[in-house]
């Protein structure tokens, strides 16, 4: 049987229990197995026992938790960046929650991993670590620790696993919009007339557009961008000439919880239609992207205009056009009859 000195069982789960120098220190140990159990306490009283001088006086999770969100959060990254960072700390409280910042180590991440596999997405546990990278970075800065273990962890064993881009149909959004009250379907509209990023439009104010034009500058990267109104894609004066933004709800305030309007806007038509196949409201901004290609804009533009880091991110719709679409998005088509006319002028000028 287990020591009990040093183990207690909590449910089904093991417990350690260790004094160091008049100090007792207790974690869960995340194993039914006594004898396993019997050997994770031994490491880690061993290493409580060398570290006694160190390792004591670093804080605890939860402290360091704590200390992060009031110092570092508010004024490094946006309120609802800062929002989905502690929705991942405290999903991580009760893997991380009894350990020193001193303790968490490439172990103990992948251990987290573990856990959450099949329970989350892999982008929601990439997002995880990315809150748990941050948070020690503070650490390190605060002489804490002298490496990060979140930042040098291999994610590629979580690879994303995204979505396939599957743009809704011209009857449901129509049918979607036509269900909607006026804020929520000027909204829609919007969206699917621009491509813009869901709170992006939500959060959309008076000031932002002028001369034909929107100049966001709450944007996701925090890199503001101007939209021509009339595009490829679409027209935002089919929804700008008739209402002035803020688009507000029936009480008068700005929508906090859109997505989750749509989605109860959404149940309710699919209960009334069964010929409605819903979608998410961020597939309209996908709708937006492979219209402006499939009716002759450039990819180059698109992807300044969707506000994309990456050139990369905007090549995912090509997939969704023919061969001569795929050559007019990417300027293709020019360059070869470019070629073309300057060989026949070489060959009719007896060059070469």
């Amino acid at each position: 049987m287990p020591n009990p000195r040093f183990l207690f069982k909590r449910g089904d789960i093991w417990w350690g229990r260790v004094i160091i120098a008049g100090r007792e220190h207790r974690r869960t140990l995340r194993t039914s197995d006594p004898h396993e159990a019997a050997r994770r306490v031994k490491a880690w009283r061993i290493k409580l026992e060398r570290h006694q001088f160190g390792d004591v006086e670093a804080p605890g999770f939860k402290e360091a938790v704590l200390r992060w969100a009031k110092e570092v959060l508010p004024g490094s990254v946006k309120p609802a960046v800062a929002k989905r960072y502690l929705v991942s700390i405290r999903q991580m409280a009760d893997h991380f929650g009894e350990l020193r910042v001193t303790e968490i180590d490439a172990a103990s991440i992948s251990s987290y991993i573990s856990s959450r596999s099949g329970v989350a997405t892999n982008a929601t546990i990439r997002r995880d670590l990315t809150a748990l990278s941050r948070l020690l970075s503070s650490c390190m800065a605060w002489g804490w620790l002298q490496s990060n273990p979140a930042r040098l962890f291999d994610r590629s064993i979580i690879r994303e696993r995204r979505n396939p881009i599957s743009p809704p149909a011209d009857d449901d959004v129509e049918k979607l919009i036509a269900a909607s009250p006026p804020g929520v379907a000027s909204i829609l509209r919007l969206l699917e007339q621009t491509g813009m990023r869901e709170n992006e439009a939500v959060t959309l104010a008076a000031a932002e557009v002028c001369d034909r034009q929107i100049r966001l500058i709450r944007t996701k990267t925090n890199r503001p961008r101007t939209l021509d109104w009339r595009t490829p894609g679409g027209d935002a004066g089919i929804v700008l000439d008739a209402v002035v933004p803020p688009f507000l709800n029936a009480y008068g305030r700005p929508y906090r919880n859109f997505a989750s309007n749509v989605n109860q806007i959404t149940r309710r038509l699919m209960a009334e239609d069964p010929t409605f196949k819903p979608f998410r409201v961020h597939d309209l901004r996908h709708r937006f992207a492979i219209r402006w290609l499939r009716r002759g804009g450039d990819i180059y533009h698109l992807s300044m205009h969707l506000g994309h880091q990456s050139l990369k991110t905007t090549e995912a719709y090509l997939g969704h056009l023919t061969a001569r679409e795929q050559a007019v998005a990417q300027g293709r088509t020019a360059r070869k009859e470019t070629a073309l006319i300057s060989e026949e002028v070489t060959v009719s000028m007896g060059v070469g």
